[in-house]
């Protein structure tokens, strides 16, 4: 096993990077950072964002992740937005954040891995 594989504590083997949250489903377990319990993934959605600025409207997914132990923080994952580069514009990036609750105005940049069960 190379140095750079996560090995979750729940008796998982193996995660496999998310770069798009469409690719992720209700039931799915993922990790973020340094994360060692994964996260149940219980409802994926998509938020509608307009910039009136420029008549623009974009869909982009959202996902809830919870954990199930005493104390677990419920987390919503978004994709970054790109509100202004070199011009006003309203872009969904590949970038993920991390937002605790249901707030998406303050997200903290994680990189997202799905936990994979490896079968005997």
């Amino acid at each position: 096993m190379s140095a750079n594989t996560t090995r979750p504590q729940n008796g998982t083997d193996s995660t496999e990077r998310v770069d798009d949250l469409r690719a992720l489903d209700v039931g799915d377990q993922v990790l973020f950072d340094d994360r060692q319990r994964p996260l149940d993934v219980v409802d994926t959605g998509v938020r509608t964002v307009t910039d009136e600025r420029i008549s623009k409207t974009i869909e982009t997914p959202v996902v809830r992740v919870q954990g199930d132990w005493d104390g677990a923080v419920d987390y919503v994952l978004a994709h970054k937005l790109d509100r202004y580069s070199n011009a006003i514009r309203l872009e969904e990036l590949d970038d993920i954040v991390a937002c605790e609750g249901a707030d998406l105005q303050r997200g903290e940049l994680v990189t997202v891995r799905r936990v994979s069960e490896v079968s005997a």
